[in-house]
């Protein structure tokens, strides 16, 4: 079985509710569940809409199949109807839709709220029965939903909302078309799941890693791990500033971090712009930092709850002058997590800005996840001195002392007697300004030692399809699920091909991607952007150059059918 719903309509008509209510439901009946979100720029208006897949297998992306429509507007209706299954429904009240569709199926959403609820606010619980019905899905599953939805609320609340969901159910099952034969099996146990976006994943994994200081101004779609992490600071121990723009918060961060924090600055590519020399800072003084910037359109504001792959370049070039820095860019939900907890231990390690590049895509996007286990977390604070070896230190220490490895032991100030001394300008090894040339060459080649040990720490890709194919498609970040299933669908009719896929993606080890590319004779970049911004520094870094492209810069996720047929179209694979 694998189904995949559209709930749309405008913002405010609590269409996004229904979405996650959805995503629950499936999950609670034993499916693997992966949803999107696709909304405007506003609080009310516009075309928003959810989509929602469930699968017997596992998942990481949603298709571009619809097999049911629920629509809160006439405007979903017109946007969706083309992609609709030949068997699927189109579920919409009369009162809000007027259309002459085919395979539509009126339901009073509204009217068996009043009736059984007391109230039309409440038409979305008859929506949710209503789909639920249609599935032939068991009623416990949403009625428990319910409960623990709205129990806060007092238990009125929770009676009248599943009276409601009770009602859309009943009539769901009495009146569906014969012709809708889309039907969720209670699925077979399995272990027992989370659902989580990734935004969520992230802060999660901030928090494992011991993340006590968060500084932040809000910027969609970052602004969701902000509040992930405003709302465990009590429980945590987390420091979370909202400052008065982009400028402040790295450098409010540069300071905790000075201090002892490990520090997270979440933001997008606008904010990160404001960031850019705050960041030389954090490279000049070698002050371990980690930053989420969770990629959308630009420039400038463009379409800021809309998903790109567009910042790599920038992340990886923003500088005044040359530093070491490390880009990671997580794939799923599970590596979101695992990769915030080694981005503040490799910031640590090496006393260098760490940059996590995520998406709109990866943030909002809801997925059945394995809980996480945080006993395997491990931390490692890199050359921290104890406050015994400062005290033995004192006025001696020497903050950018020059080592094999270019990384300094490092003294908290304040927690002994070790002199801190950390300023912006070039400095000896005890912090003192200096102009000699001498000693800013030493102390230039101290810091640029680090990126032999990041291209030795840089994990190899992943590789997926037969080793054998002709054919990669070549791809990094939040891609990786779209991109795996087009290799399936690929593979399956006759087609040979495989994957490579990035997550550390800066510096490059440029032995693993000769590696792995090695006797592919046709190389297809697949990337969220109009630039094949990662098949442009592959080929800077190895002088490897692709074959051919597969970009998308809509604003919009890649799909495995969009993947597939632009290689159709394009005729870039050797088939």
């Amino acid at each position: 079985m694998d189904l995949t719903i559209i709930v749309g309509g405008a913002a405010g008509q609590g269409m996004q509710s229904l979405g996650s209510a959805l995503v629950r439901a499936g999950a609670r009946a034993g499916f693997h569940v992966f949803a999107t979100q696709d909304y405007m720029s506003r609080i009310r208006g516009g075309h928003n809409f959810s989509v929602i897949r469930f699968a017997e297998n596992e998942i990481r992306s949603v298709n571009q199949d619809c097999h049911l429509i629920v629509a809160f507007d006439s405007e979903t209706v017109t946007a969706h109807q083309d992609g609709l299954h030949q068997d699927g429904l189109i579920v919409c009240d009369p009162e809000d839709v007027q259309t002459d569709a085919q395979r539509t199926f009126f339901v009073p959403l509204r009217a068996l709220a009043v009736e059984h609820a007391g109230h039309h606010i409440m038409s979305n619980s008859v929506a949710l029965g209503a789909v639920w019905g249609l599935l032939g899905g068991q009623f416990d599953d949403i009625a428990l939903l319910l409960e623990e939805t709205w129990e806060a609320k007092g238990p009125e609340i929770v009676e009248k909302n599943q009276k409601a969901a009770l009602a859309g159910f009943n009539y769901a099952k009495e009146h569906k078309p014969e012709t809708f034969k889309f039907q969720i099996k209670q699925a077979a146990p399995r272990e027992k799941t989370m659902v989580i976006d990734g935004a969520t994943a992230m802060g999660m994994g901030a928090i494992a890693a011991g993340c006590t200081f968060v500084s932040a101004y809000p910027m969609t779609p970052s602004t969701s791990l902000t509040e992930y992490m405003a709302a465990h600071k009590a429980s945590c121990g987390i420091i979370v500033e909202q400052v008065e723009d982009e400028i402040a918060a790295i450098n409010m961060g540069i300071g905790a971090a000075n201090a002892g924090a490990r520090v997270l600055v979440p933001t997008s590519g606008g904010g990160f712009s404001l960031m850019v020399e705050g960041l030389g800072l954090a490279g000049i003084t070698e002050t371990p930092i980690v930053i989420v910037n969770m990629q959308r359109p630009g420039p400038a504001t463009g379409l800021p709850t809309r998903t790109e792959q567009a910042d790599l370049l920038f992340v990886i070039h923003a500088h005044q002058g040359e530093f070491p820095r490390m880009v990671m860019a997580p794939h799923t939900h599970e590596e979101a997590f695992d990769t915030m907890v080694r981005a503040f231990n490799v910031a640590e390690i090496l006393q260098i800005p760490v940059i996590v590049l995520g998406d709109q895509y990866l943030a909002d996007s809801m997925k059945t996840t394995p809980f996480f286990d945080f006993s395997k977390v491990e931390i490692d604070r890199g050359k921290l001195l104890s406050s015994e070896e400062g005290n033995a230190l004192g006025p001696n220490y020497k903050r950018y002392q020059i080592t094999a490895d270019g990384v300094s032991p490092r003294a908290i100030p304040g927690l002994s007697r070790a002199l801190v001394k950390v300023i912006g300008d070039e400095h000896d090894e005890a912090g003192n300004i200096t102009e000699s040339a001498e000693v800013r060459i030493a102390q230039h080649e101290k810091r640029l030692k680090k990126l032999r040990t990041l291209k030795e720490l840089a994990r190899k890709p992943i590789e997926y399809g037969p080793k054998d194919a002709p054919s990669v498609l070549v791809s990094w970040g939040s891609t990786y699920g779209p991109v795996k299933e087009a290799v399936d669908l690929l593979n399956g009719s006759g087609k040979p091909t495989r994957m490579v896929h990035f997550v550390d993606v800066y510096p490059l080890n440029e032995e693993h991607v000769i590696k792995a590319l090695e006797g592919a004779k046709t190389r297809i970049a697949v990337e969220n952007n109009a630039t094949g911004q990662f098949a442009k520094l592959i080929k800077a870094e190895t002088g490897i150059g692709m074959t051919g492209f597969v970009l998308r810069y809509d604003g919009r996720p890649l799909t495995p059918e969009y993947i597939t047929s632009k290689l159709e179209k394009g005729g870039d694979l050797p088939w």
